[in-house]
């Protein structure tokens, strides 16, 4: 008897256990929690750094769209395009750091081929950081998400050069760009929006980089590098280039600008 009576207390208390268990692990990414949260910040963080770029955009999303978004978050969301386009960020750095011509480092930071993906998953990461073109200006940012906006935008101009300078091994610019804000369109030329696209990275690197935490020699000597080209090209300073890429039409001045841009890369690379 007491050993029926022992044997049912024990199974009633393995049961609570149970349902606790389960209570606990089907709160795990409640969102209205901090610890929900975190969870699935972890779990995107986790799969991004095994490469695992779509199950991280999964892991992230819900957050993503609720109303707990931080700039975390979007960096975390931008970074799940970006690892659809092959970009990483220690590439990138390392290169920067290694290499005195900056197109040379870029182009052979992504592996990336004409045609591919690349270009449209790093406009993707730029629009989550600008919120869809409502955060346009770096002051209505954070310092990390601008941080994280310079090296995306190196990354957008990596995308574009691979496309269109059928870059060597080593970097070394195999082709020239085209873009010709006169409505010619030779062949090869590069369409408005990437055009546009490249403008606006110089446009956005100056404008980030003031506001980032990024503090580094090798950076400071990559973003002054791209500064010249703008002022090289005969454009007062980098930052009055559209940021919006859709905005050149192949003749109105930001396609002049953006002409002007594509002239400068080539004199440079």
């Amino acid at each position: 008897m007491d050993v029926s009576l022992s044997g049912r207390r024990v199974s009633i208390s393995l049961l609570a256990l149970l349902a606790l268990s389960l209570i606990s692990c089907g709160n795990r990414y409640d969102l209205s929690t901090e610890r929900g949260r975190r969870a699935r910040i972890d779990d995107a963080n986790f799969l991004l750094s095994h490469g695992k770029c779509s199950d991280a955009a999964e892991a992230i999303d819900p957050l993503y769209s609720s109303i707990y978004v931080t700039d975390e978050v979007r960096i975390i969301k931008a970074a799940t395009h970006a690892c659809e386009a092959h970009f990483n960020l220690l590439t990138f750095m390392s290169n920067l750091g290694s290499e005195s011509n900056y197109f040379k480092a870029l182009a052979k930071s992504l592996d990336t081929v004409p045609g591919d993906g690349a270009r449209v998953n790093l406009y993707s990461a730029v629009d989550v950081l600008t919120r869809g073109a409502v955060a346009m200006s770096a002051g209505a940012r954070t310092p990390k998400e601008n941080t994280f906006m310079v090296f995306v935008q190196f990354g957008v101009i990596s995308a574009i050069l691979r496309n269109y300078g059928s870059p060597a091994t080593d970097g070394s610019q195999g082709l020239d760009l085209s873009y010709e804000a006169l409505g010619l369109n030779p062949a090869g030329e590069m369409t408005d929006t990437d055009a546009c696209a490249l403008g606006a990275a110089y446009s956005h690197i100056s404008d980030s980089f003031a506001n980032s935490d990024l503090s580094d020699t090798t950076s400071l000597a990559a973003v002054s590098s791209m500064n010249s080209v703008c002022t090289g090209a005969g454009l007062p300073s980098c930052s009055v280039i559209n940021k919006i890429r859709a905005s050149c039409n192949g003749t109105n001045a930001d396609s002049i600008s953006a002409a002007s841009i594509v002239g400068g890369v080539n004199t440079n690379w």
